[in-house]
């Protein structure tokens, strides 16, 4: 059955609701007692103050009480608080990542797709998202969607170093050699710009190896044949480079 990971969403949206905390805090003002309902009232003032939502700090709440029980081996109560995560804020992004971290290590792929998906619906600009997503469909053997959204990332997020890497490798598995070659030197200048010294030489030594091999490559005559050394070539002309 699909779960419906938006339910009862439309109660917490996003932003600070000032007439939801207040009446949550009347609600336990009877039995915490005056004390705490002036901290309760001070705390929301301050996450109103610092620009964050309550129903985000909620969330955020919830996501780490979540990977504390998952870390133990709870999962039915992480996943629980997961999900209440996306019921106090639909946008919080880090919610989605970590319910579906959770589908994907008990091997339900498929409802850790749907949990990105719903992730990518509702979170504006979601480069992790998307390079998540691009992860488990590269590991699944599906190249092109996984390339596809590793592209999403990286127009969110041009510096997404795991998304540049994880882009690269993909591109090589489609022989995709042309788009492998303008992707490693992406890379090469962003290693350049952060003074990662090994990284820019690693970049490097693949574009000069992927500059060789368009030049050896002949497309008519290799055809699909060459496409599984590919890959091994590439690594040859890397160690000679270096």
């Amino acid at each position: 059955m699909r779960r419906a990971y938006t339910s009862d969403v439309r109660a917490h949206r996003p932003g600070y609701d000032a007439a939801l905390v207040h009446d949550k805090v009347r609600r336990r003002a009877s039995t915490l007692g005056c004390a705490a309902l002036v901290v309760a009232l001070a705390g929301e003032a301050r996450g109103e103050d610092e620009g964050t939502s309550w129903a985000t700090k909620q969330a955020a709440e919830l996501v780490r009480q979540g990977t504390a029980h998952a870390a133990r081996g709870d999962n039915a109560t992480a996943m629980r608080r997961l999900l209440e995560a996306i019921s106090f804020d639909p946008t919080y992004g880090p919610a989605y990542l970590a319910l579906a971290a959770q589908h994907e290590s008990a091997g339900d792929v498929v409802e850790a797709e749907r949990v990105y998906a719903a992730g990518l619906e509702r979170v504006a600009g979601f480069a992790e998202g998307h390079a998540a997503r691009g992860t488990l469909r590269r590991r699944l053997g599906r190249l092109r969607e996984a390339a596809a959204d590793f592209e999403a990332a990286l127009s969110f997020a041009p510096d997404h170093a795991a998304a540049l890497e994880n882009l690269y490798a993909t591109y090589v598995a489609l022989s995709a050699l042309p788009a492998a070659l303008a992707t490693s030197r992406r890379m090469e200048a962003l290693a350049e710009a952060r003074g990662d010294a090994e990284a820019h030489k690693e970049a490097r030594a693949r574009s000069r190896a992927l500059v060789v091999l368009l030049a050896e490559i002949d497309p008519v005559t290799a055809g699909a044949r060459d496409r599984g050394p590919l890959r091994r070539a590439l690594a040859r002309h890397v160690r000679r480079g270096r």
